[in-house]
């Protein structure tokens, strides 16, 4: 039998590469393959339901930014990481606003399951977490963090270190719910210690409000 038809092969230890290799390659394909310039990618809390505001917020920024991205040249993609919560709610409004539904979804043991509102062709399933979040990045023209745990915590912080080592483009970066994200997080406090350095802190927008988050990533997009 060849060696990549081996199921035992490919399950092992020895294949390990082979897997890390085609769940990357596989990835690039679906996206090239649907001609995917470029993404806006939307972070959060898996565990918020339809009724919390956050929902409703990530709904309809999504959904005005999909709305944009038909207006643009290249075409754009609403990323989130196709589950449940804040990731239902931004699939849900990029589908109501007629714009590609992109999903980066991951196996996990709990909590993960496919949103409804993930374009079929725009579904890629994740094994390895740092695979996932190669390409949240790697195609990102803005991000935006609502209030989630250590998931979203991991994606929020990862996008920032490779911002402050230039690793990646320079992109907005929003972070939705201000009193969320200052009571958990002392930004002066690191600035203070000089963890981090005040120009840091430019890679953040804060924001409560949908129409000034829009129109943040819009402005900073088209100029």
């Amino acid at each position: 039998m060849l060696a990549f038809y081996n199921k035992n092969f490919i399950d092992s230890e020895h294949g390990r590469s082979v897997r890390i290799l085609s769940e990357f390659l596989a990835s690039k394909a679906i996206i090239e393959d649907n001609k995917i310039d470029k993404t806006i990618v939307i972070y959060g809390s898996a565990r918020i339901d339809p009724q919390n505001k956050y929902y409703q917020a990530t709904r309809d920024l999504a959904f005005k930014l999909g709305e944009w991205t038909k207006s643009q040249p290249e075409k754009y993609a609403i990323c989130t990481g196709g589950g449940p919560g804040i990731m239902e709610a931004g699939n849900k409004g990029a589908k109501e606003a007629g714009a590609p539904s992109l999903g980066f979804c991951i196996e996990l043991p709990f909590e993960q399951s496919t949103n409804p509102y993930v374009d079929k062709n725009l579904e890629i399933e994740f094994h390895y977490f740092f695979l996932r979040k190669f390409w949240f990045l790697s195609k990102s023209a803005a991000m935006i963090t609502f209030p989630g745990g250590f998931g979203t915590l991991d994606e929020l912080f990862e996008a920032l270190t490779m911002l402050q080592n230039r690793k990646t483009q320079n992109v907005p970066l929003v972070l939705f719910g201000t009193e969320f994200w200052n009571s958990l997080i002392n930004w002066q406090m690191l600035v203070g210690e000089g963890m981090i350095s005040k120009e840091d802190m430019d890679f953040i927008k804060f924001s409560d409000d949908v129409d000034e988050a829009f129109e943040y990533v819009k402005n900073k997009l088209e100029n």
